[in-house]
């Protein structure tokens, strides 16, 4: 889905592909976030050579955008308040780039990276 813009100049249409780009630039900015998490792929899409595995979700409905991701948390970080200032950063970042509107950021944490002092 799309979301098209009409003005006196002509139109103007905002792929899913470009609110998903400007999602994962928006998550690497939120300390706290080890990465987003690869999402489950079928037979079918590794087929057709998709690329990106990134688990981010855009639904576009009567110009307004719902957004879902997947995250793997840093440890060390307080797990609610990452959450929520990436939401807000998501949703800022979307809507000052494309003028779309966003209604949600939803966030499921799927796990949590713990790095030990070893590797460091």
């Amino acid at each position: 889905m799309e979301k098209t813009m009409n003005s006196k100049k002509g139109s103007l249409r905002v792929s899913e592909n470009v609110i998903m780009t400007i999602v994962k630039n928006a998550v690497s900015e939120v300390e706290g976030v080890s990465r987003i998490a690869n999402r489950t792929i079928s037979i079918r899409s590794f087929l057709q050579s998709d690329t990106d595995q990134s688990d981010i979700r855009v639904t576009m409905l009567d110009g307004v955008c719902r957004i879902a991701l997947t995250i793997i948390a840093s440890s060390g970080y307080n797990i609610v308040n990452v959450c929520e200032q990436l939401q807000t950063k998501i949703k800022a970042a979307v809507q000052s780039m494309t003028g779309v509107t966003v209604s949600k950021v939803d966030i499921t944490v799927d796990d949590v990276d713990f790095v030990s002092e070893a590797t460091l």
